[in-house]
C-alpha cells in the first residue's frame, strides 16, 4: 500500500443500484496515479471498495495461459459479475475451489468499462470472496436495506449545485463530505428516490416471503416484516427531489450495534 492512503471501507451497495453507477473520480488536489479511485452510485454511496452477499449462480476460468475467473453474484434486485486473476490470487483460488451455488460474501473494487456504443458495465474486481450461510445473506440484507435508506433520506433535503465536470469520466474532484456526495449524485443522476425506496421494499420483501417458509430465523423476520410495513403505508409516493417532512421520513430502522461499514478483515480471513 502506498504511503499517505489508507485502506477504505468497503460499502454496503444493492445489485441493482450498482449497476446503474456510472460516475468515478480520484479524490484529491494531486492527480497522483495512486490516489484512490472512486465510484459514485444514484443514492450518493462513494464507493472504493464495495461488500456485496449473495448467490453465486455460475464461475467460469475465461483465462489463458493464467486462470482468469468470472462469477455471477445475485441478490434481490439482480446481479453482478465478479473477476479474480493472478492479482488477486487468494480470491481466485476460493472462487476455483467453490462450487456452484453458493452464498458469498465478496469485497471488491468496482470496475468501469466503457463500450464503443457508449453503454457502462459494471463489475467488481474481488479482493476476497468467502463462503457464507443463508443468516448471514439475510443479514447483509437488512443492512444494506438500512443504508440505502439513510442515503435516499440524505437526498431529499439535497440543494443543487452547479458542477461544471463531466462525470462520466475519472476527474478529479476535491475531498468531499456526504452530503455533497448527495449533492453530486442528485446532479449528475437526477435520482429517483421512489425506485430506489421501491428496491428496497422489494429486497425486503423477498427476504420475509424466503423466511416464511421456515419457522428459524424468527427476530430478522420481524424486522423485515416490520420495516416493510412501515415502507408501504406511505401513501404518497416521495416525488423526484422532492421535500419530505420529518413525519415521512425514510428511516425509523431498528438501532444496530457496529460501525458504518465492514471491512475486509471480517469476512475475508481464512480460518
Amino acid at each position: 500500500m502506498m504511503a499517505g492512503f489508507s485502506r477504505e471501507v468497503a460499502r454496503r451497495i444493492f445489485a441493482e443500484e450498482l449497476k446503474s453507477s456510472n460516475y468515478s473520480f480520484r479524490e484529491g488536489e494531486d492527480q497522483h496515479q495512486y490516489a484512490p479511485q472512486y465510484l459514485l452510485t444514484p443514492t450518493g454511496a462513494k464507493c472504493n471498495r464495495v461488500f456485496i452477499v449473495g448467490t453465486l449462480t455460475e464461475k467460469d476460468n475465461i483465462g489463458g495461459d493464467t486462470e482468469y475467473w468470472r462469477g455471477r453474484v445475485v441478490d434481490p434486485t439482480g446481479s453482478i459479475l465478479i473477476y479474480a486473476g493472478q492479482y488477486q490470487p487468494e480470491a481466485a483460488q476460493i472462487l476455483a475451489n467453490m462450487e456452484a451455488p453458493a452464498y458469498v460474501a465478496v469485497v471488491g473494487k468496482p470496475n468501469l468499462y466503457q463500450t464503443e456504443d457508449g453503454n457502462v458495465i459494471i463489475s467488481l474486481r474481488a479482493e476476497s470472496i468467502q463462503q457464507v450461510d443463508k443468516a448471514t445473506r439475510d443479514q447483509w440484507i437488512m443492512d444494506t436495506a438500512r443504508r440505502t435508506l439513510e442515503r435516499l433520506q440524505a437526498l431529499l433535503d439535497v440543494k443543487p449545485i452547479s458542477v461544471g465536470i463531466d462525470f462520466d469520466t475519472a476527474d478529479k474532484v476535491s475531498s468531499s463530505s456526504p452530503i455533497q456526495d448527495a449533492q453530486r449524485a442528485m446532479e449528475h443522476y437526477h435520482t429517483d428516490i421512489e425506485h430506489y425506496r421501491q428496491m428496497v421494499i422489494s429486497a425486503l420483501s423477498s427476504l420475509r416471503a424466503d423466511l416464511a417458509e421456515s419457522s428459524t430465523k424468527a427476530v430478522t423476520e420481524s424486522a423485515a416484516n416490520a420495516k416493510v410495513e412501515q415502507l408501504q403505508e406511505a401513501e404518497r409516493p416521495v416525488a423526484k427531489r422532492s421535500r419530505s417532512k420529518k413525519s415521512e421520513s425514510l428511516n425509523g430502522w431498528p438501532e444496530q450495534e457496529g460501525g458504518e461499514e465492514v471491512e475486509t478483515i471480517h469476512i475475508g480471513r481464512k480460518s
